[in-house]
Formats: structure tokens, sequence, C-alpha cells
């Protein structure tokens, strides 16, 4: 049996109420998890919180939400929890270094790894092509969260490598054995592709 087909059998369990396939889900994830939070985190941002304290809100979140997850084949449900993971590691850090403010005046951050998801937001409404101000951020990176998962695997990965792993187009390139033209064709569809899954899910934005 393969990873794959064993990951989509514990899920279903899981997805019924089965407890021990849940943990044995988790218990498999756990390892790639934690070290790629903890390379998301900065020394100021792991004084202030724990990988381990960060995981624990994950898979509680997993736990809740397990049922919306729908397999699209290899590597999606690793996937998913990352992007679920992402959101976390967002929320630790704003929690690190900011007060709670007015989240239609919350800018993201750019220096930070752990904030990509916020990047990403922000890319897939600035490349559209229509010049918009997102007016209804928390909701607009909950849709995002949501869509990942319902990506192609292809469009999945480019985004994960350029916008959640901070690849350059050149270091995804090696990664994808693609040209560098390729990876930004590939992108740019990706990034129409999540915003079109979003704008399905609401309207985030309003016209600058």
């Amino acid at each position: 049996m393969t990873e794959h087909s064993e990951t989509k059998l514990w899920v279903t369990a899981a997805q019924r109420g089965e407890r021990l396939a849940l943990a044995k889900l988790l218990a498999r994830c756990h390892p790639h998890l934690r070290r790629w939070a903890e390379a998301r985190m900065g020394p100021d941002m792991k004084a202030k919180a724990d990988p381990d304290d960060i995981l624990q809100e994950v898979y509680m979140d997993v736990a809740r939400q397990i049922c919306r997850f729908e397999d699209r084949g290899p590597g999606s449900f690793m996937s998913w929890v990352r992007a679920i993971l992402s959101q976390r590691l967002v929320d630790a850090r704003r929690a690190a270094h900011y007060q709670v403010r007015d989240v239609d005046r919350e800018v993201p951050i750019k220096g930070g790894a752990a904030d990509s998801c916020w990047n990403l937001l922000d890319h897939v409404y600035t490349d559209s092509g229509t010049p918009s101000r997102i007016i209804r951020r928390q909701e607009a990176l909950e849709a995002l969260l949501a869509s990942l998962p319902g990506l192609s695997e292809s469009y999945r990965l480019v985004i994960q490598l350029r916008f959640l792993d901070g690849l350059s187009v050149t270091e995804a390139a090696d990664r994808l054995g693609k040209s560098e033209a390729a990876v930004v064709a590939l992108t740019k569809r990706a990034l129409t592709a999540l915003r079109t899954s979003m704008d399905r899910l609401g309207e985030f934005t309003r016209g600058s």
C-alpha cells in the first residue's frame, strides 16, 4: 500500500470520528511540520512562542476541520495542514509583535517568512490585472486557506515554493525542472485559479 493510499484510509476513518486514525495522520506529519515551523520562526518569535504549542493549536484545528478536507492527490493532505500551520504562524507572529488593530487597517509584514500567507493574499489580488484594495483581510485569508487544497497539484506546488517557502523564480525553476519563463507563467495561472476559487467564497476587495 502506498503512503498516499494509507493516508486516504486514515483520513476517511478520521472523518468518521476515529481518533486513532487522526492520531496516526498527525504523528506521520509531525516531524515535517515541526521542521517547517521552526524554519519560519525567527529568534524573536521563538523566544515568545514554542513550536510545539503552535502545532498543538494546528492539530486542534485539523481535528475540527477534518471533515472539510477533500483529497486532491498525493501531498494534498500535507499541503492542507501546512496551510493551517501557516495561518497559526501568522497569528503567533502578529500576537508577539503587534497590538490588536482594525483588520481593515492591517498591513502585511513583508520581512517575516511566517507572514507568507499575507503576502500570498496580496499577490492574488495585485497580480490579477485589476487594481484593488483588500478591505476584508481576515475573511480573504480564510478563503485563501480554504481554496488552496482545491487547486491542481502543479498549482499548489508552485504556490508553495514561491510564496509559502519563499523561493525565488530561479530556485523554483531548479526545483521543478522548468525554465524560469515557464515558472513565471505557471505562477500567474496558479494565482488566477486561486483568486477564481476565492471569489466564489465572497467579495473581499474594493477598487482603488
